[in-house]
Order: C-alpha cells, then structure tokens, then sequence
C-alpha cells in the first residue's frame, strides 16, 4: 500500500470540516488559498507556507468539538463568543501538537487574541485569518464586504491588536493582487472538496 500523498490528507481534513458544516470547509479553504498567494509575495520559503497552509486547515478541526447549537447562536460581544467558543482553540492546538505540527501549534495559539502574536508566521496568519474570517459566511453573523473587512483590519493595527507593518503592506498587496485570489475562490464550488492547495 502506498503512502497517502500530502493533498490526501488535506481532503481528509476538508471532508471533516464540511461534514461539521459547510462554512468551515470554505473558510479554510479560502484561507489556505489566500497564504499561499501572500506566502509566495513574501518569499516565504516552501516549509514556512506549508506550516501556513496546515494551519489554514487546522485552526478550524477544534470546530468539531464544539456543539451544533452554539456554531449558529448569535453573541452579546466578543467576550462572550471567546469564552464560549474556547474549546474550539484549545482543541485545535491540541490536535496539532498531537500530530507532531508544533509550528502550527505555536500559530494557533497565538492568532486568535487580541494582541500582536510573538511568532512571526502566526503575525502574518492573524492578518490573513481576520481578512477571510470577515467576510466568511458564519452560522452567527452576516459575511462582511471587502471595504467593511479592510476597516476591522485597520482598526485592528491601529489598536495594536495585529502587526500594523504587515496589515499595511497586506492592503497594499491586496489592492494590485486581490484579483487572483477572488478568481481562484470563484471557481472553487461548495460541493468541491477535492482542493489541492498548491506549495510548491
């Protein structure tokens, strides 16, 4: 029996998330699109993007600990969505750690807070992980527009709440390049979950 190649195992996780619900497939997804696009502008090296692309898939696998009911329940605020939805983050690390995937760890305990991560790799997915998270449709709330999504990404610098250089060169980025990645979206159907992100 052969090995199962790296984008078998990238399906497998994609099937998971689509059974649990739809917009977690799609969202990581589109994540693990959108670091691939921007890991290529960065020049990051072939690991780094992987460990971006894994991570696009994994921040969302602690989603299958989470009850149905509170995946569609709508929150007073932030706060209250963060305790509720903790398990969610904590499982997913722990999934990652239990693999052997500690960079992809490091990123998602680090990319959900308030605060500038530490971790180099987890500055550049908080950025990426708020720009397609706003306009994702959530059991919770409405998906937001581009404009709408590039205010919470500049509110969030400004605040000091993601890396300000990197969610200005980010907007910049998206502003001459964004096109690719609305195509590459556009073609990829709900009933598709046979994604091969490219790393290479």
């Amino acid at each position: 029996m052969s090995q199962p190649s790296f984008s078998s195992y990238l399906k497998l996780i994609s099937s998971l998330l689509r059974h649990k619900g739809v917009w977690l497939q799609e969202e990581s997804q589109d994540l693990a699109r959108l670091c691939q696009l921007y890991g290529k502008q960065l020049a990051l090296s072939h690991e780094n993007r992987k460990v971006l692309l894994m991570a696009a898939y994994c921040k969302n696998l602690g989603a299958l600990y989470i009850n149905d009911y509170l995946l569609e329940h709508e929150f007073r605020d932030h706060r209250h969505m963060m305790e509720a939805l903790s398990p969610w983050f904590v499982e997913s690390v722990r999934i990652a750690r239990e693999a052997d995937l500690d960079e992809v760890a490091t990123i998602l305990e680090q990319y959900h807070q308030r605060k500038v991560p530490q971790d180099q790799l987890a500055r550049i997915f908080q950025v990426l992980n708020t720009w397609v998270a706003c306009q994702q449709e959530r059991g919770w709330r409405h998906p937001m527009t581009e404009r709408e999504a590039r205010v919470i990404l500049e509110q969030r610098a400004r605040l000091k709440w993601s890396d300000p250089l990197i969610v200005r060169h980010f907007v910049h980025f998206f502003d001459q390049s964004g096109e690719q990645f609305r195509r590459s979206r556009a073609t990829t159907t709900a009933v598709d979950s046979t994604v091969k992100p490219s790393v290479n």
